[in-house]
């Protein structure tokens, strides 16, 4: 009687320990109702939402339905922010940036590409709006604020763009920092570096215009006949008649050789009538006009340096130095400096030979020096067959 009961209990353990738990699959269905029940209400969180359908198709991979569900919430997902990503796209590419924005914005981080491409488009935009605020400084004359919006851009393409406003910057500041320095003992240079910086920008700071106006009208004072006073002798007959002729015909000459492209020429005759005239106000304008134009032109200012070595070997060394140094002025088109001051150096060597008597000549000065050294920084070799004796033995030395 006791072995009997003895295995009969033996079979109900065993029995019991076969079955598994009555509650043991029912914890992850519950579990995934709770989470399906929680998704349908997180329609503001599409991401949460996809995130729940899906994870509960996984604890209950027998609901077809919660597999449906995250199959059809996740593709929605996908296709609408695809669809605004495309959107913010073309809304960029039409110059639209608010729409833009907000398109882009709208684009979830459930996907990686797609929420990648939106973060992009979001940093073209705010390059481009920062481009658009330099351009605007630019107009208005605001070169501080070009400065410090470019250096807070991070596209390439934009910083590109910013670069040609912030040489300008620089550009302008040179030609006022030029101004001042020679206002005092070269006005008529001091107006000529005011009117490239106001052709440059009419609306930059330091009133360009109005400092012109002060210099013309103090130069206009100091060349002034003085007052004569009544006496028995008549005064000399003015040759103002004689200037403003000879002025006349070299403004026309200089328009004939714009309409035929010979630059330097025209520059050569809006040269000699600011000498005869100081301050002549066409001539001063088209000579800006012209050099302005070749330190913007590459092509311009290739010609520029062939024509400023002819005048050397024409031995026209004063129209030589003035090419050159305009020629130099402008690094980003001088495509061989190292030529121009060679050129420059010989120019001025030579120039000096003929204006001083021999016994009295006492070497190239230190800025033909400087020029030779220069030109040597930047491996430059003449050639040596078509070039005197006496320049190249001044060339030579500064190789010691």
């Amino acid at each position: 009687m006791t072995l009997r009961r003895v295995a009969w209990m033996m079979s109900l353990v065993l029995l019991a320990m076969a079955m598994p738990p009555a509650h043991a699959d029912e914890k992850p269905k519950q579990q995934a109702k709770d989470l399906v029940e929680k998704a349908k209400g997180e329609g503001s969180d599409r991401v949460s939402q996809v995130q729940d359908f899906c994870k509960a198709a996984q604890l209950d991979e027998k609901e077809k339905k919660y597999a449906d569900l995250c199959s059809s919430y996740r593709s929605g997902l996908i296709q609408d922010d695809t669809a605004m990503l495309a959107s913010a796209i073309a809304a960029y590419k039409s110059h639209d940036l608010d729409h833009a924005e907000s398109q882009a914005k709208l684009v979830s981080g459930y996907d990686q590409k797609l929420s990648g491409q939106a973060r992009l488009v979001l940093d073209l935009i705010h390059n481009q709006r920062l481009l658009n605020q330099v351009q605007a400084a630019w107009k208005t004359g605001d070169l501080d604020s070009i400065l410090s919006l470019s250096q807070s851009m991070t596209n390439a393409d934009a910083k590109a763009a910013a670069a040609t406003y912030v040489s300008n910057v620089n550009a302008y500041k040179g030609y006022m920092s030029q101004a001042q320095s020679q206002a005092q003992s070269n006005p008529a240079e001091a107006i000529r570096q005011l009117n490239l910086a106001k052709t440059l920008n009419p609306n930059g700071p330091g009133n360009p215009a109005g400092m012109i106006e002060e210099l013309q009208k103090a130069m206009q004072a100091k060349n002034a006949p003085p007052p004569t006073t009544p006496g028995p002798k008549a005064p000399p007959p003015s040759s103002g008649a004689d200037t403003a002729k000879k002025v006349a015909k070299l403004l026309s000459d200089a328009r004939e050789a714009e309409k035929q492209g010979k630059q330097p020429d025209a520059l050569n005759d809006y040269a000699a009538a600011l000498k005869l005239q100081p301050g002549n106000a066409e001539a001063q304008a088209s000579t800006d006009r012209i050099q302005l134009a070749i330190q913007n032109d590459p092509a311009a200012a290739k010609n520029e340096l062939k024509s400023a070595i002819h005048s050397f070997y024409s031995s026209q060394f004063d129209d030589a130095r003035r090419a050159l140094l305009s020629y130099l002025e402008s690094p980003q088109t001088a495509k061989d400096p190292g030529a121009a001051d060679f050129y420059l150096g010989a120019t001025l060597i030579e120039r000096s030979i003929l204006q001083t008597p021999r016994a009295q000549w006492k070497g190239a000065s230190p800025e033909a020096l400087s020029a030779f050294q220069k030109a040597r920084t930047a491996n430059y070799q003449p050639l040596r067959d078509y070039v005197s004796p006496a320049i190249l033995k001044i060339w030579d030395s500064t190789n010691q």
